[in-house]
């Protein structure tokens, strides 16, 4: 009967235990022997002699180092050193394995039967070296990293050995990834060598392990001199692993770490397995990722690299979430990292309606000298952002004063949140928008002298006109804004002539309640007024032509400041309200009417600031038979002649009258006498009977 492979073992051993390893040619032991080799597949008889005793010991839980070998065959440690080629092809095949990596000498190494081989040999089955080498712990990056922590941490060891070390270890495992990685860009060995221990030092502290920088330079250099030496190379920048972008200094100069391109050659096909993973992110949770980096200790502003490392976060942040497409978009516009950084955490307060403070996220993301430069760009409105129109600064009113905040434009949010902008876009109140088109046509009449004005300014708000005069006005290096102060006795047409001026040049208006704008809370008011030149602007970037910015009704914040001597918080209030206007006047890049019936209380500093300044008088008696004529088709020149005449009206109280006699006519369905509009004209006024301009007739 066929022996079994456990009994070719049994039988090799009882002839090679305390044999010296000498007269192995008789037939048994041959025989076992060449039975070992063949059910193994072994290469030779050398290895079947050591794997019989590794197999023997390990039977009993023991592993065997050279001496305990020798022992076993009862010869000396310099015998079997003629088998230590044998030993390392078992280790190979995954027979045999040895159980203490961090031991480098060769005669202190410990080896055993692998448990794969053990299972195989009481199967009486064959092993596959493929499937040893998966199910038995090989010898990785991970183990020759730990490998020369121990020689650098043995006291013992001097740099020169360390080094001699290194290169013979390499040698051996010249197949290994980082091994072979490593000495193409690497050339210098001490170089390698801290490298394999600033490697140690992170996966020992689950990928977040930096490296003291001068204990370790103390454990790897006896020398002073040159441990010194190599302190200076790493701090500035001439030493070549800090030449080939793999480690870095922090900024303290404390400590040595890995680069993303460190951490990439070192782990390679593990990467992904260690620091923070960032694939499958959505569109909200992406932005709040680089917010988080940025605001981290990871992102040290004071490391000379600071601004290398958050490119390559960024990129690889990126990188990992293709599927969000707008990422990609904002990648064609804005090439520069940090400003991607930056407008994602603009991006990030804006879907969770916070507010960003300019000066405390540059200090985030920046060192002193370029978080200047880019504060002093933002300020001049010259930061590329802006001129890409995808932030706008926007000043705040608090408690505690002004501050200063970045935001997205309307542009912005459709560009990163695409399908979802909508809901960070915000909407013009509909009480304060007036649609161009819910307009209805009205027919006005003036002086001559007024006509004229009102035709000037009406012409002028023609887009067409509108266009080449905001071109021209810049070029002159003149103020591009259009204010207009429309100023009278009330209901004299001076709300309506905007509303027909918008109606003929198609915009909208966006109308101000002056009274909403004043606030019992301190430094509401203010924000109120801000905030509706703010909406102003994103109105006009939004709209094809400018609307009208109106403020109808403006005594009461066109008037004359207040003299602070009395020292009243409301008094405070309103000139701080009459600042803000004034300032957003200086820069308006639009169109803003207001409309007053006290200029003569008005501000000589907003005098100023209006280009069109029309006074609307009470009308002429020829302006108001028109209207009269106008506004009753039956009446006869005559009678509307002897209206306009007797009756000092203004338009606005013609329109009364007309209004009640269109209700007598709905209700009785005869259309008034001139008898009884006379009783509806003596009417009007209420503080005395209605005394008729002239002779009674």
């Amino acid at each position: 009967m066929e022996k079994t492979l456990i009994q070719f073992i049994k039988v090799a051993a009882s002839k090679l235990h305390d044999s010296k390893l000498k007269r192995l040619g008789g037939k048994d032991v041959t025989l076992a022997l060449e039975g070992v080799v063949q059910a193994l597949n072994l290469d030779s008889k050398d290895e079947a002699i050591l794997f019989t005793a590794l197999f023997d010991k390990s039977c009993s839980g023991y592993s065997c180092d050279l001496g305990d070998m020798a022992a076993y065959f009862g010869c000396t440690q310099l015998d079997i050193m003629e088998y230590v080629s044998a030993l390392k092809s078992l280790v190979k095949k995954g027979l045999v394995v040895q159980t203490d990596l961090s031991e480098c000498r060769m005669a202190r190494q410990n080896f055993m039967a692998s448990n794969y081989a053990i299972s195989c040999i009481l199967e009486n089955k064959k092993p596959e070296f493929r499937e040893a080498r998966i199910l038995e712990k090989e010898f990785d990056r991970y183990d020759f990293c730990k490998l020369v922590d121990a020689q650098i941490q043995d006291n013992n060891v001097t740099a020169e050995a360390l080094f001699q070390f290194i290169e013979q270890t390499e040698e051996e495992n010249m197949a290994m990834p980082l091994v072979k990685d490593l000495q193409a860009v690497i050339t210098s060995i001490p170089a390698r060598a801290l490298f394999y221990e600033i490697c140690y030092d992170f996966f020992d502290r689950d990928g977040n392990g930096r490296s003291d920088l001068t204990s370790t330079l103390r454990d790897m250099y006896e020398a002073y001199g040159v441990r010194f030496r190599e302190r200076k190379s790493l701090l500035d920048g001439s030493h070549p692993l800090i030449q080939a972008d793999l480690v870095e200094i922090s900024g303290d100069k404390e400590d040595i770490l890995l680069t993303v391109a460190g951490r990439k050659l070192f782990l390679g096909e593990d990467f992904g397995a260690f620091g923070k993973q960032y694939s499958g992110l959505n569109r909200y949770s992406f932005v709040h990722e680089v917010k988080e980096y940025v605001h981290s200790k990871e992102h040290d502003v004071e490391n000379p690299r600071a601004m290398v490392r958050l490119a390559a976060k960024i990129r690889q942040m990126e990188d990992s979430n293709r599927h969000i497409a707008s990422l990609q978009k904002i990648k064609d516009i804005l090439s520069e990292e940090d400003f991607r950084a930056l407008f994602y955490i603009v991006c990030d307060a804006c879907a969770n309606g916070d507010v960003i403070s300019i000066s405390r996220e540059l200090n985030e993301l920046y060192a002193v000298k370029e978080r200047n430069v880019n504060l002093k760009l933002f300020k001049d409105k010259m930061h590329k952002m802006q001129r890409l129109d995808l932030v706008e600064m926007v000043t705040e009113t608090g408690f505690f004063g002004e501050y200063t905040v970045l935001k997205l434009t309307d542009k912005a949010k459709e560009l990163y949140f695409e399908e979802d902008a909508q809901l960070f876009i915000e909407k013009v109140d509909k009480k304060e928008l007036i649609a161009c088109t819910d307009i209805k046509e009205k027919r006005l009449f003036f002086s001559a002298k007024e006509q004229e004005q009102l035709t000037l300014v009406g012409n002028t708000l023609q887009e067409q006109n509108y266009q080449s005069l905001v071109k021209r006005l810049e070029l002159k290096g003149l103020a591009k804004g259009i204010a207009v102060l429309l100023y009278g006795a009330p209901g004299t047409g001076k709300t309506e002539s905007v509303m027909q001026w918008a109606r003929q040049s198609g915009r909208d208006i966006i109308h101000v309640d002056i009274s909403a704008a004043k606030s019992m809370w301190y430094g509401e008011s203010e924000k109120i007024v801000k905030g509706i030149f703010t909406r102003y602007k994103r109105m006009c970037k939004r709209s094809s032509v400018k609307p009208i910015l109106l403020f109808n009704e403006a005594d009461a914040i066109l008037s004359k400041r207040h003299n602070m001597d009395g020292g009243r918080s409301t008094d405070q209030t309103e000139n701080t309200i009459q600042n803000i206007i004034l300032e957003e006047m200086e820069k308006l890049d639009g169109i803003l009417i207001a409309t007053t019936n006290l200029a003569d209380n008005l501000d000589k500093a907003f005098e100023r600031r209006f280009l069109f300044k029309i006074r609307f008088e009470r009308p002429t008696v020829e302006a108001k038979r028109n209207i009269w004529l106008d506004k009753l088709s039956g009446l006869s020149l005559d009678d509307a002649a002897r209206l306009a005449s007797d009756y000092d009206f203004s338009g606005g109280e013609i329109d009364n009258i007309v209004r009640k006699a269109t209700m007598m006519e709905v209700i009785d369905g005869v259309c008034p006498s001139i008898d009884i509009i006379d009783r509806l004209c003596g009417e009007e006024k209420i503080s005395k009977p209605y005394t008729k301009i002239g002779f009674s007739r």
